[in-house]
């Protein structure tokens, strides 16, 4: 990923906050730091950088001017394009000769691996390593 996106001065770090702007517009960057689980200096560190790129624009947030909320620039709408189209190519693949029963289910366990990590995260507890 790094590797294709080095021609656009981004890094695989800031696909994921890319990729969720292309979704859902105008968020604080707190906002978003919960979303992802990523801490909002990291956050911070890497919407400055998009800016800077021209991909996002931070605007102080009328309800709280200490605040910052993120969209998308043109710019940064045409690379969400070009990182979809990469994402793809990487899915296709990973996935090569997979049935298609095979990459339901391989998404299924994906998805329930996600969501494991995001509930251990929550309760920021020790992990249970198997037990329920």
């Amino acid at each position: 990923m790094n590797d294709r996106l080095r021609p656009y001065g981004l890094s695989s770090g800031q696909f994921p906050l890319l990729i969720h702007l292309s979704h859902q517009q105008d968020v604080t960057q707190e906002a978003l730091a919960r979303h992802l689980h990523i801490d909002k200096g990291t956050i911070a560190r890497a919407a400055r950088k998009l800016e800077d790129a021209g991909y996002i624009s931070r605007t102080p947030d009328p309800a709280n001017r200490r605040a910052f909320r993120l969209l998308l620039t043109e710019k940064g709408e045409q690379i969400v394009t070009v990182m979809h189209t990469i994402d793809q190519e990487w899915d296709d693949l990973v996935c090569d000769g997979l049935l298609a029963e095979e990459r339901e289910v391989q998404n299924a366990l994906l998805y329930r691996i996600a969501m494991n990590s995001i509930r251990s995260i929550r309760n920021r507890g020790e992990p249970s390593y198997g037990r329920t």
